[in-house]
């Protein structure tokens, strides 16, 4: 009987592990949502992203009681977070981190070490610790931070190795996203990236601006995109135009699944 049970327990766990996608993006916050009345969108940008099992997250949000709510809803509970990266200092994309680590204070929160003085204050009024980072670290098996990449402000984005190729993840891509992109070819050593997900900061730009970008992104090997946050609505067509079918939104509420 014994035996029985065993292999019965078995089997369920192998059929689950079986069932589960190799990679899950849930998109917590963003300018949009893919759940009108049941997940509530606002300025800003956070995802979870779930890798072999090992759970990360990418950014907070704006208004750290929306990016709790919005989490809740997404059934992600704080203590299920492995760890979390901090794409850049703006207060769009850092402000829940401070909200959620008191519910799990042996979270490591990953800051660029160039951020300024008004986010380490924060982290250390609720006796957050951040790791400092400066260069490419992998932060769970397979899930890599680039490190400082310059701009105004710093930035670092989020590689995910996947047996199909490169997911990539940005905040606000103010050092360029055609220039995160170059970076993360050239650390992981691949020759092209499978989804680029995240916000590429257009929403102020005309189309020759936005067309010259799009151009290398492609010669770079984007294989599929889905612009969020401050991406932009002329930018969003533009790049829907080009990707067609391999064009998508992110939008708070959507969880993004792939094989």
């Amino acid at each position: 009987m014994r035996t029985l049970i065993a292999l019965l327990l078995f089997t369920n766990a192998f059929l689950t592990a079986q069932s589960q996608p190799e990679l899950e993006i849930r998109v917590v916050y963003d300018n949009t949502t893919a759940k009108p009345g049941q997940v509530q969108e606002d300025w800003g940008y956070a995802a979870v992203v779930t890798f072999r099992g090992r759970r990360l997250l990418f950014d907070s949000g704006t208004k750290p009681d929306l990016f709790m709510e919005n989490l809740g809803k997404l059934g992600v509970k704080p203590e299920s977070i492995e760890s979390a990266m901090i794409s850049h200092e703006h207060q769009d994309h850092r402000s829940g981190i401070y909200q959620l680590f008191p519910l799990h204070k042996a979270l490591p929160v990953h800051f660029l070490d160039s951020f300024e003085g008004p986010a380490w204050d924060q982290a250390e009024r609720i006796g957050m610790k951040p790791v400092k980072v400066t260069g490419p670290k992998e932060l769970l098996p397979g899930m890599f931070t680039t490190g400082l990449v310059e701009g105004s402000p710093n930035e670092q984005a989020l590689a995910v190795e996947t047996s199909k190729g490169i997911v990539m993840m940005v905040g606000c891509s103010h050092p360029g996203i055609v220039k995160l992109v170059e970076t993360v070819r050239r650390q992981r050593g691949k020759d092209s990236i499978r989804l680029l997900i995240g916000g590429f900061h257009m929403f102020r730009q005309q189309e020759p601006e936005i067309s010259a970008q799009i151009s290398p992104l492609k010669q770079l090997g984007v294989k599929e995109v889905r612009p969020a946050h401050c991406t932009g609505d002329l930018a969003h067509s533009l790049f829907e135009k080009s990707w067609g079918g391999a064009y998508g939104k992110a939008g708070a509420g959507n969880i993004i699944r792939l094989d």
